[in-house]
Parts: C-alpha cells; sequence; structure tokens
C-alpha cells in the first residue's frame, strides 16, 4: 500500500499543476498569447519605448502569466478554482 505523503501528485482536480493553479488549456494559452502580441504592437504604436528587447519579452510573459491569474480572481472564465474538468 503506497503511503499518501509520497505521492507526487497533488490530491484534486486534474488541471491543476503542483503548486495548485490551474494550469490552461491549449486553446487559452494561445489566446493569451495572442492578446500580449495584440497589446504589445498597439501600445508600441504610440509608446516607442515599449519596443526594446527587455520590455517586449517581459510584456509576453506577464500578460501570460497575470492576466489569467487576474480572470480568474475575477471569475471571468467561468469555472470556479475548485472545479473540475469532470464537475461541469
Amino acid at each position: 500500500m503506497p503511503d499518501s505523503t509520497s505521492d507526487a501528485r497533488p490530491s484534486g482536480p486534474a488541471d491543476l499543476d503542483y503548486r495548485g493553479v490551474r494550469r490552461l488549456t491549449g486553446v487559452e494559452e494561445w489566446i493569451w498569447y495572442l492578446v500580449a502580441g495584440i497589446s504589445y504592437i498597439t501600445l508600441g504604436i504610440w509608446h516607442k519605448w515599449l519596443l526594446n528587447w527587455f520590455v517586449g519579452p517581459v510584456w509576453l510573459i506577464a500578460i501570460v502569466v497575470i492576466g489569467p491569474w487576474f480572470t480568474d480572481r475575477l471569475r471571468l472564465t467561468g469555472r470556479s478554482e475548485h472545479e473540475g474538468p469532470d464537475d461541469r
């Protein structure tokens, strides 16, 4: 009988990673990358200081990491934090 403390997978919904954070689906991840790219290009048209090799990657990572977290906190995605794929 395996010990429950030695189990590497977290107990709970299958769409959570090891930190207990919801994972993005493939389509959802691509949507966030598109939002990041379009917003970066749009803001770069008026604010030229954004268009450099440091701000661009930081912008992309920040939108893709903070955006889903923020929308989950506002519950804009329609999912609760503890809802699994079988609970819908």
